[in-house]
């Protein structure tokens, strides 16, 4: 091959991307769990599913830097010629590992993005359900799109020892694979975008400021950034046609399903970042939060005590308040009642107090005419 093509790699670029996105990644989801763990002492299903996919987001950045150090984003030629077989052989396996780490870090975050939206929102039962089945869906046909590369040859192995098919391998027709992950992604672009719109809607029609719905909007709005990675990851997808040089055509690919899994994550955190947001306002301290969320002696862990009687909710308490909606309208649920009660609150409940007036005159003094009583002495 020539010297141009030789020369050429896109491991530099994998590497700045991957490393870039993960670390403000990290930095979110490290703050998140500070929030939930230390100053609200309210960890949800959505905090637990989020450090998973972050986890499943660490394996997929190091293994990527793991891979691209053996020559992956390189001309397979030029991987031969600088370690033969062997090393594509360790390359290619390790990038199939690795597509499967990278389908998963971008599946399982919307399942906590269903379980954010689930607390906040408070929707009824069956939007609920239809919240879980939707991110369910795009867990299952990623899932599936797993174990369809996996099976593409048989026996599996051909997949990266290239030499099996002059032992009698066969493959599907690449098209297989191609098509599936095309359906996966507009499968999981679209939920990304109605997990984007639907609290939009709600919002849009509850009763309070402009400025907070709109602040409530873009924090939540976040996962239309999400399905539109998701839709140009699509137009990468072509690139697993490239079967003889794909260790260069699919290095595009890798790179936007990384963005897309760290946008993800990023919308996710932010509608949880409201008390570190309110800190650096310094509209509150940790001395205040330890004070209404530090934990009594005999009470559950997650429970959330009252606040002060006069604290007015501000504009930057959106991202710690819930919301709920009533079927004659909506509004800001920030009262407890027996529908919402105060352990459904993260920022625990306000109590409400009804001040009374009293007001009075002092009577004239007139002299009372003498009652048969006080003249019991008279003769």
């Amino acid at each position: 091959m020539g010297l141009e093509n030789a020369s050429q790699t896109k491991g530099p670029r994998i590497l700045g991307i991957f490393w870039a996105f993960f670390s403000v990644s990290a930095v979110m989801v490290s703050a998140r769990l500070y929030i939930r763990t230390r100053m609200l002492k309210n960890l949800g299903p959505d905090d637990y599913i989020i450090g998973v996919a972050t986890l499943i987001l660490a394996a997929y950045t190091a293994v990527t830097t793991a891979v691209v150090a053996l020559g992956y984003g390189k001309h397979t030629a030029a991987i031969i010629e600088q370690g033969g077989m062997d090393r594509l052989e360790k390359v290619l396996l390790i990038n199939y590992i690795n597509f499967a780490l990278g389908i998963m870090s971008f599946s399982i975050p919307k399942l906590a993005i269903a379980a954010l939206l689930n607390r906040i929102l408070n929707p009824g039962r069956f939007h609920r359900l239809f919240l879980w089945v939707l991110t369910g869906a795009v867990f299952v046909t990623s899932s599936i799109c797993i174990l369809v590369l996996f099976t593409m040859c048989d026996p599996p192995q051909a997949l990266w020892k290239t030499q099996m098919f002059a032992e009698g391998a066969t493959c599907r027709p690449q098209v297989v694979l191609v098509d599936y992950a095309i359906f996966t992604g507009v499968v999981s672009a679209c939920v990304d975008l109605y997990l984007a719109v639907y609290p939009t809607v709600v919002l849009i029609s509850l009763q309070m400021t402009l400025k907070k719905k709109l602040a409530l909007c873009a924090a939540l709005g976040l996962g239309a950034v999400a399905c539109a990675m998701a839709i140009v990851k699509c137009n990468q997808l072509p690139g697993l046609y490239d079967t003889a040089d794909s260790t260069y055509s699919t290095a595009d690919l890798v790179i936007w399903t990384s963005i897309e899994s760290n946008v993800i994550i990023m919308a996710s955190c932010i509608p949880t970042l409201g008390p570190l947001y309110e800190m650096v306002r310094g509209r509150r301290s940790w001395s205040s939060y330890q004070r209404y969320y530090k934990s009594q002696p005999g009470t559950s862990r997650k429970r959330a005590f009252k606040k002060p009687i006069n604290h007015m909710l501000k504009h930057d308490d959106l991202m710690t308040t819930n919301i709920g909606t009533i079927k004659q309208g909506s509004q800001d649920n920030i009262l407890v009642t027996e529908e919402t009660p105060a352990e459904s609150h993260a920022m625990g409940y306000i109590h409400r107090t009804d001040k009374m007036a009293v007001e009075y005159e002092m009577a004239s003094r007139v002299p009372r005419a003498n009652s048969p009583r006080d003249n019991r002495n008279v003769p």
